[in-house]
């Protein structure tokens, strides 16, 4: 019985890992993959870029991005940013196919036909006929969000394209913990 409920157990904690609906909040495996990536531009300057797979929204990709930057400027001692450029590009996948066709196969008949003089060899071919086809199509839509930021210290410029890295990290560090559940 107590084998059965850590089983369970294990067995629970699997799945919800791999129902995952979205991509992971994480360094990318390599510039293009999923997840975030960084470009020093300058002492005080970066490119970050999050990348997301189809089943991220584009909100999501774009706060995963801020959260970066936040990240970006603490670590590197500084406490605001301020967005010089911002870009979020899609990028939308169709794909399509028939499925479950059924081929109601022809055939070929071979018979002499004859006069009264010869006779003549007549091949005739019946077409096959196909039915039952049904055509499907999906669409998938990957987001990727481009940030280039500049870094400073207090004083914090008053600017709506200025950010507090510390507020800013918390705040959306709260929304994609609640998000997550």
């Amino acid at each position: 019985m107590r084998l059965l409920l850590v089983m369970t157990a294990v067995l629970s904690v699997v799945l919800v890992g791999c129902s995952s609906s979205g991509t992971v909040y994480k360094p990318a495996d390599e510039r293009g993959a999923y997840g975030y990536t960084e470009t020093e531009l300058g002492s005080d300057r970066y490119r970050v870029t999050f990348t997301g797979n189809s089943r991220t929204d584009k909100e999501t990709v774009n706060d995963y991005a801020m959260l970066r930057a936040a990240e970006l400027t603490l670590q590197n001692g500084y406490n605001w940013f301020h967005l010089v450029n911002r870009d979020t590009e899609g990028k939308t996948r169709t794909t399509g196919g028939i499925s479950a066709i059924n081929d109601f196969g022809g055939h070929t008949a071979v018979y002499q036909r004859c006069g009264l003089v010869s006779c003549d060899t007549v091949v005739t071919q019946t077409p096959s006929r196909l039915s039952g086809g049904v055509s499907t199509s999906t669409t998938r839509t990957n987001y990727q969000a481009s940030l280039e930021i500049k870094m400073g210290k207090n004083p914090m410029p008053d600017d709506a394209e200025a950010y507090n890295a510390q507020e800013l990290a918390s705040t959306l560090r709260r929304w994609i913990g609640q998000k997550s559940k």
